[in-house]
């Protein structure tokens, strides 16, 4: 049985500044352990990434993997959500999950819609426990939204607004940063956000 929901709301920031802290690799190493302690890459094809992301409890390492997927300029699937390692006994052997986020502008131009899609494949057992289920990915996404926005919120004091020209040094590691930088980078960008 599928259940889909969606959670729709405003950033206080560019489609660019979203895009960036969502592909800034090590903002979840350090902004969000709390949901990913380890985040290893196993692989990369194009803009296809195999991802895990581990915890520990005493001597046991357990997690999820799973592919992520960046559709230019601002779309992300995540699919193939399995637990890590494959034996441990998790809801991911019952549930299947897809997400599609998508960041465009509002209106006015001066924020950002996060558009979130989330599609459940749940066994008939686990029908009536779908609000449940939405609830609590709901508030994990808002949860690491507000992480992100409040780190975008310390980058534009020291950049200012829409200036995503930090990403762009060679020092910074991003996934898929050259697809990035083909559609947020200095040539798309307004001569007065280039530093």
């Amino acid at each position: 049985m599928q259940h889909v929901f969606e959670v729709v709301y405003e950033l206080d920031c560019t489609v660019g500044e979203a895009v960036g802290a969502y592909l800034d690799v090590e903002h979840y190493m350090h902004l969000h352990k709390v949901y990913a302690p380890r985040y290893e890459a196993l692989w990369q094809d194009g803009t296809k990434v195999a991802v895990v992301q581990t915890w520990r409890a005493g001597p046991v390492r357990f997690g999820s993997s799973c592919t992520t997927e960046y559709q230019p300029p601002a779309c992300f699937l995540n699919y193939d959500l399995k637990p890590v390692p494959a034996w441990m006994p998790s809801i991911h052997h019952l549930i299947k999950t897809r997400t599609e986020l998508r960041y465009y502008p509002t209106d006015d131009q001066k924020r950002t819609v996060s558009h979130l899609t989330v599609k459940l494949d749940l066994p008939w057992i686990m029908w009536p426990l779908r609000k449940m289920i939405e609830a609590r990915l709901t508030r994990l996404k808002i949860e690491k939204d507000q992480e992100d926005v409040d780190m975008i919120a310390r980058s534009q004091r020291i950049f200012g607004r829409g200036n995503i020209s930090h990403y762009f040094r060679k020092d910074v590691f991003m996934l898929h940063k050259d697809a990035f930088v083909a559609h947020f980078g200095p040539s798309a960008m307004p001569k007065d956000r280039i530093a």
